[in-house]
């Protein structure tokens, strides 16, 4: 099936995840990434909110959950890159892939969340935050293995985080 295609299905209808905070990005075991992002290309193939100034909204997927942590451009980045090992500090949303229920947020706390990539988070997140440029927003959709596995918010679930980089160092 043609990526367009998949990521059309992906993003087909539109549901807003709301909850409560039970968990943090940073309260799991944390792990290296299985596999880096390719950096230095980024075409925007997403949809949704591409003003940064305001909070990414979720849309609910029609089509089953994928077995591998994926990314999806949504802004592209015109800043520094984040490559393996550097500082960087994001505001992301956290929901459950299948019903779009936040269960992290920046944007709710008004923080942003600093962190080295490649440790201080779970797998997916620093997987899905390599590459991007600062000014980049990117829907990081993270399979069990890369995420929280059968513990964290989402027991044995998919999870998709939406990443705005704002700074690189």
């Amino acid at each position: 099936m043609p990526r367009t295609l998949v990521l059309a299905l992906l993003l087909a209808s539109t549901l807003t995840g709301c909850g409560s905070s039970h968990a943090k990005l940073t309260d799991a075991v944390v792990t290296q990434p299985s596999a880096a992002a390719p950096t230095g290309t980024c075409e925007p193939s997403g949809t949704g909110t591409t003003d940064l100034t305001k909070k990414p909204v979720y849309t609910v997927p029609t089509a089953k959950a994928p077995t591998e942590t994926t990314v999806v451009d949504i802004v592209c980045g015109t800043g520094a890159e984040a490559v393996d090992g550097s500082a960087v500090e994001v505001k992301y949303v956290g929901v459950n892939y299948a019903d779009g229920k936040e269960f992290d947020s920046s944007w709710a706390r008004g923080d942003t969340l600093p962190f080295t990539l490649g440790s201080g988070v779970i797998a997916g997140f620093s997987k899905g935050t390599l590459g991007m440029k600062v000014g980049g927003r990117r829907e990081v959709i993270i399979a069990p293995k890369d995420g929280y596995g059968d513990a964290g918010p989402v027991p044995g679930g998919t999870l998709v985080f939406l990443i705005d980089l704002v700074k690189v160092g």
